[in-house]
């Protein structure tokens, strides 16, 4: 395919304003690198086809040469290859921070961005915004042009940071600072375990642990005081807000847990979506409740609204869609106690019940299950 030329391509490209597709494809070290991990930042995304073709050489020499503004906060490149010869004849590999290329040797990729069909590719570069929106569109031969509008943009939003707003709400006064103080007592007198992820592994939804990835300790409640408490402070406090500033009515709490992030390891949790796997799909709004505020660190991030940093105060929540990117930032200094349901209706009753079969379940998660249907 790679030098069948451009003519005739069946297929047309994403346009400026589309939100770009999210996908899964293999990069060095990682045969299953999810590209949505990488929104909140600005994304070149080349799909150059083959370094055979003399364009997409020097398109990729004009990358190499503007290398700095790829720094993998700001920006980053991805280049997309569908020639094996790239990699084992060419050398090509990732360079950090920054540059990474996709191995698309099937050409799922290419066709998914509508730059290839069955008989032809057209090289092509976008330049996607931190919301992953496709901000420009060009052929092979205009890298020039969309680098420079990348480093216009970068040096423009420099100057709209106090501006970004993402799409969340924060309520004061969800539950009382005793309330509040009674269920840290239960954190520190109950069964704490390193808190996991879910990941689906061979079309199962598993639970795994990675300190790189999260690194937190969880205390499910048991006390049934508690649990109805908490049950009766979100129902009466805050799902009326939700419905006021959403338009959605939750109607079931999953899981009553309580965490802690922690100075000691810089307790956080990477850039993640909270409902992208057969065992959350049924999950809706996620609500983060501080139960204190002596600490440092260990506040929202939203990174495809901006780098501006969220927190609710003592006994206050941040609700938000949980197909929305975001990251709790270190702790830097104290402890932070926080409670964190998911909210969802009927409609994700019926999604959880179709994939509970998808979902490998312990013992811990049992019980979690058991509190969630309350």
């Amino acid at each position: 395919m790679a030098g069948d030329g451009v003519l005739n391509l069946a297929v047309s490209p994403l346009l400026t304003g589309e939100p770009a597709p999210f996908f899964t494809a293999a990069t060095d070290g990682n045969d299953h690198y999810s590209l949505e991990v990488a929104a909140g930042r600005w994304i070149l995304l080349m799909a150059f086809g083959t370094l055979s073709e003399a364009a997409s050489a020097a398109a990729l020499k004009e990358v190499f040469e503007r290398r700095a503004l790829f720094n993998d906060f700001e920006a980053a490149f991805f280049g997309v290859s569908v020639d094996p010869a790239d990699r084992l004849a060419r050398g090509l590999e990732n360079s950090e921070p920054g540059l990474r290329f996709f191995w698309d040797f099937d050409c799922r990729v290419s066709r998914l961005l509508g730059v290839a069909d069955a008989q032809h590719l057209k090289p092509t570069v976008f330049l996607i915004d931190p919301a992953f929106r496709v901000a420009m569109v060009a052929p092979i031969e205009s890298t020039a042009a969309v680098l420079d509008h990348l480093a216009a943009a970068m040096t423009a939003a420099q100057s709209a940071i106090e501006s970004e707003v993402a799409p969340v709400l924060t309520l004061p006064r969800i539950l009382e600072p005793e309330l509040c103080a009674e269920l840290i007592d239960c954190f520190r007198t109950g069964e704490q375990s390193a808190s996991g992820f879910a990941k689906d592994v061979d079309g199962r939804t598993v639970q795994l642990v990675d300190p790189y990835f999260k690194r937190r300790t969880d205390v499910t409640v048991e006390n049934e005081a508690l649990i109805q408490a908490l049950r009766q402070r979100l129902e009466l406090r805050l799902f009326p807000m939700l419905k006021r500033a959403f338009g959605w009515q939750a109607r079931h709490i999953e899981r009553y847990l309580i965490c802690r992030y922690g100075a000691e390891d810089r307790g956080f949790f990477s850039r993640h979506r909270d409902n992208v796997t057969a065992g959350t799909a049924h999950r809706k709004f996620a609500v983060s409740l501080n139960l204190n505020d002596d600490f440092e660190g260990g506040d929202l991030r939203f990174p495809e609204f901006g780098p501006r940093t969220y927190r609710p105060p003592l006994g206050g929540a941040t609700v938000f869609g949980c197909n929305l990117l975001h990251e709790a930032t270190p702790v830097t200094r104290g402890e932070r106690f926080v409670y964190v349901p998911f909210l969802y209706d009927e409609e994700g009753v019926r999604i959880r019940r179709a994939n509970l079969g998808r979902v490998a379940v312990g013992q811990t998660e049992n019980r979690r299950m058991r509190r969630a249907r309350r």
